[in-house]
């Protein structure tokens, strides 16, 4: 029998592929985790300083809640007025019971410590998945280093991070898969596919992983005469994982509200994080050069791979490669797919690392130094004081964007209450704080709990398209909340039929001119700028 393509039968051969000489030698290879636990955790508590809440986390948090309240995960939307009652499918739905019981139960630094350990997870699986390469503990040190370093933007307090995780354990099983065949069984991606369904919608990214491993690795197998019994295991996983992820409330309709997230044109164009990469990289270079630095960083990973691969292709890792080819590909279509490029680049970049540098100190496994008691403990001590330092354990989070919080106080201090057409990126905030009494017209939910049509208006009034006056008359709005920025600011200004009853340098609040709220003593109150903190 022909040896495996990626298992040769010379387990030195294993370690780099068609290595000449030295493989005693590179069996010598340890995992980082092993050679140096402390430099693990550093990385971790690297790649988890970024903290700030994103705009949708109010809104995370209160569906979380609302999960543990029903005990089930929600049919109905109960928060809106321009879609009442409408299906409400919700992939996210254990993630967000996931974080509203670590902050209902901690706080704030409950919140910190759940995100810790969904980043801790991350790294230490992507270590794992490093280590079944062999590659050296120098390299497997430096390809984790900058992955760290890129994923630190995109770990936040978001359904996002179980995708993060749960492609790192994904990436583990094909990784040994490919290089330790006895190392894991393929079938414990079904497990994982069912927490991944349940969590985010970010299980369409690892299917698709999984089909094209199984795919290419099939492919090779039958052409290395191992006949159909290896591609017919691999095609039997893949049913299985798709299967699993049917696991849910909500059957297939799960894989209805996440097909129709992936294709809406709107969203595409319009939410920021669904913009292409160059794209992106040209808008962040004017506005934030920092962020623009941080995704050369994640550009760093695929394209390093890329020149790896061009000097030494053969790594018997081709579906590995395909499967970094195929992220970077998304990460170029959408940002938001830019950490899933840097975790699956991480193995083979180790793999064809450790082959173009195979003669080098820095390559081979053999030359590395013991690692010595009192550095594990130094490292170990400076990821400590990192993590203090950078308010792992304080009550302290700031908002990534500013929330109307001087509008909404404003409203309960005056009981006012009512159907609020908000900018889309207030609508969580909103919920949180003024729900079940004041229902909005949309909020961070739109592909999964509101008709095409409701999202189609909500467009056409936020850019003061043709019909945006048309949109104003058409739905039950008792008030309008607007960025002092917003297009459709000038056409509210001009309308005899609505009046400013406040605003702040954040936001602008306007009330039907014949409302009770519209006849409030001392209106249009001008209010000072909040502190932008959660919650």
């Amino acid at each position: 029998m022909m040896p495996e393509v990626g298992m040769d039968a010379d387990p030195a051969n294993n370690v780099g592929g068609a290595l000449e000489g030295g493989g005693a030698a590179r069996l010598a290879a340890v995992s980082l985790l092993r050679y140096s636990p402390a430099l693990v955790v550093f990385i971790i508590v690297i790649t988890d300083v970024g903290r700030w809440a994103d705009p949708d986390l109010w809104g995370h948090i209160r569906f979380g809640q609302l999960v543990l309240a029903l005990g089930h995960a929600p049919a109905r939307n109960s928060y809106s007025y321009s879609a009442p009652d409408s299906l409400w499918r919700d992939p996210e739905w254990l993630a967000e019971a996931l974080l509203a019981l670590s902050f209902d139960t901690f706080g704030i630094v409950g919140l910190k410590l759940m995100k810790f350990g969904c980043t801790a997870a991350t790294v230490l699986l992507m270590a794992l998945a490093a280590a079944a390469t062999r590659a050296s503990v120098l390299i497997q040190l430096v390809v984790l280093t900058v992955a760290g370093v890129a994923l630190i933007p995109m770990m936040q307090f978001r359904p996002q991070l179980f995708s993060y995780m749960l492609l790192s354990a994904l990436m583990v099983l094909l990784a040994r898969d490919s290089f330790r065949p006895s190392g894991a069984s393929l079938w414990l991606a079904v497990p994982i596919f069912v927490l991944w369904a349940n969590t985010h919608g970010g299980v369409a990214a690892g299917l698709a992983v999984l089909a094209l491993y199984a795919g290419v690795r099939g492919l090779e197998q039958l052409a290395g005469g191992r006949g159909l019994r290896p591609p017919l295991r691999l095609g039997g996983v893949t049913l299985a994982c798709a299967g699993a992820t049917l696991v849910n409330p909500y059957g297939f309709g799960n894989w209805l509200a996440v097909e129709r997230a992936i294709r809406n044109p709107m969203t595409r164009a319009i939410i920021s994080e669904w913009q292409p990469l160059l794209f992106k990289i040209a808008q962040q270079w004017h506005e934030s050069p920092g962020t623009a630095v941080n995704f050369a960083v994640v550009i760093a990973l695929p394209l390093a791979l890329a020149v790896c691969v061009a000097i030494r292709p053969r790594g018997g890792d081709l579906p590995l490669v395909a499967i970094a080819a195929l992220m970077a590909f998304g990460a170029y279509l959408s940002v938001r797919n830019m950490p899933l490029a840097v975790i699956a680049a991480v193995a083979p970049l180790c793999r064809h690392a450790s082959l173009v540098l195979e003669k080098t100190r820095f390559g081979d496994p053999a030359t590395v130094e013991p690692r010595q008691a009192s550095n594990e403990i130094l490292v170990g001590a400076l990821a400590l004081v990192m993590a203090l330092s950078t308010g792992l354990f304080s009550r302290s989070l700031p908002d990534s964007f500013p929330q109307p919080q001087g509008a909404v106080d404003f409203m309960r201090a005056h009981e006012l209450r009512g159907n609020l057409l908000c900018d889309f990126s207030w609508g969580d905030y909103l919920i949180w704080r003024m729900a079940p009494r004041s229902k909005v017209f949309i909020d961070g939910r739109y592909d999964f709990a509101y008709p095409i049509t409701a999202i189609e208006d909500y467009f056409d009034f936020k850019f003061d398209r043709p019909r945006a006056a048309a949109v104003l008359a058409a739905y039950p709005h008792d008030y309008v909340l607007l960025t002092p920025a917003s297009p459709v600011r000038a056409l509210m200004e001009r309308r005899r039929d609505w009046k400013l009853i406040y605003s702040d340098p954040d936001s602008l609040l306007f009330a039907r001119a014949d409302s009770p709220a519209a006849r409030l003593g001392g209106v249009p109150v001008r209010g000072r700028q909040q502190p932008e903190t959660f919650p």
